[in-house]
């Protein structure tokens, strides 16, 4: 508790007092959600953002410290990022724990595959929320409206997946005659040769706007790599590495927004599991899977609509072929939807973010309100919809449907 009280107040008392020779952003956010299956409060929590930004002649030092508090846990208290910015005449470096975006995917990762996700509340977090930081040196050279863009991930960071008692820990869609032992994926070396690189080329200005990506790196979440049968059979996990190539663009048509993007990962490591008794195999086996986003952003009767086409085809496909122990398809098209409307002088925003996935038919509807009482103080609440087939990525959560309310003040 004393380790937890010290960095609190450096956090909340030395920060703001150097912000005289910087600038101190944050966000205190209270939210509780109502479970209404089980009649519980499974999300209680408070979470303090802070974003401290120190200025000179060669650049920046940012420091992004976070600390959340549940009822069970305690305080949880994470320097979320830490990096410098160097800038040039022509090019900027990053360097440090940072987080990176790619794409022009709205909730949905094709080409974003440099920062891994923190998955712990599914997809529930906020998108600016859900994304992990990475130790990287980025460096971005700037010729004309062309920028070319340089990452290396000095060490793989995994994504954070629900923990086995967690209300969003996802029962495998594979049952064996008896439980195996399953072993937890050791985390990757930090050796030089285990880091990971990425390049990005784009053109930023203008009608049309695009990005061509490609790299190397670890799966960000564990794959079988080594099954050990008997009486009672183990399952080891771990990190396999693949590259891709893919791109993005986005351009006007009309007065709408057209937004393409598509991704080949080659190598990418998944398992073949035939839980037949007496003999069960698993095996490690490697895919190319290819994804590809279209999406269209629009007004309409004073409203902003978006929509988006996700479609997911893996090459030599056959019925055994599984992925974190769920069944993967040939083919996987799911959709989204977005509508978003202000009222009230715009201090009243009306939101629903939808997924539906085609096979098995499944949803997550999101509608949600937030009402700013004065400058910088939210009031919000919403619904987590999940609906559909057991079988499917959402409908697999119907017992957690639930409704949410949250208060945040942005200083």
């Amino acid at each position: 508790m004393k380790k937890i009280a010290i960095i609190m107040a450096l956090s909340l008392v030395l920060l703001p007092l150097l912000a005289n020779s910087g600038e101190l952003d944050g966000m205190v956010r209270t939210k509780v959600a109502y479970r209404f299956d089980q009649q519980d409060l499974p999300i209680q929590e408070q979470l303090v953002d802070l974003l401290y930004t120190h200025y000179n002649s060669l650049g920046s030092l940012s420091v992004h410290p976070t600390v959340t508090i549940t009822p069970n846990k305690g305080a949880e208290i994470d320097l979320k990022e830490v990096y410098v910015d160097l800038h040039f005449d022509r090019a900027d470096l990053r360097i440090g724990k940072q987080t990176i975006i790619w794409g022009e995917a709205e909730g949905a990762f094709i080409t974003d595959l440099v920062s891994p996700r923190d998955m712990r509340s599914f997809i529930l977090a906020d998108f600016t929320e859900i994304r992990k930081a990475v130790p990287a040196l980025k460096a971005n050279l700037y010729l004309g409206d062309y920028t070319l863009e340089g990452i290396w991930v000095t060490h793989h960071v995994p994504s954070t997946l629900p923990s086995k008692d967690s209300l969003w820990a996802r029962k495998p869609s594979i049952s064996f005659a008896a439980p195996p032992t399953i072993n937890e994926a050791e985390n990757i070396g930090t050796d030089l040769k285990n880091g990971e690189l990425f390049l990005s080329l784009g053109k930023w200005g203008g009608s049309l706007n695009w990005t061509l990506n490609a790299g190397t790196a670890y799966s960000d979440e564990p794959v079988i790599t080594r099954f050990t049968p008997g009486a009672s059979f183990t399952i080891d996990q771990g990190f396999e590495r693949y590259s891709f190539a893919g791109g993005s663009m986005s351009t006007l048509i009309g007065s709408a927004v057209l937004r393409m993007e598509a991704a080949a990962a080659f190598n990418k490591p998944m398992n073949k599991i035939n839980p037949t008794p007496p003999l069960p195999s698993i095996a490690l086996e490697r895919h190319t899977q290819v994804q590809s986003l279209v999406g269209l952003d629009w007004s309409m009767l004073g409203s902003q609509w978006s929509a988006q086409y996700i479609f997911t085809y893996t090459h030599d496909h056959h019925d055994q072929l599984y992925s974190q122990m769920q069944i993967v398809d040939q083919f996987d098209h799911m959709f989204t939807l977005r509508y978003q409307d202000t009222f009230f002088d715009e201090r009243l925003t009306a939101k629903v973010f939808t997924y539906v996935e085609l096979s098995p038919l499944n949803a997550l509807v999101r509608p949600s309100l937030s009402y700013s009482l004065a400058d910088g103080l939210l009031v919000e609440g919403g619904l987590e919809l999940f609906i559909g087939d057991r079988l499917g990525t959402f409908g697999a959560y119907r017992d957690n449907t639930m409704a949410w309310a949250a208060l945040r003040w942005f200083f």
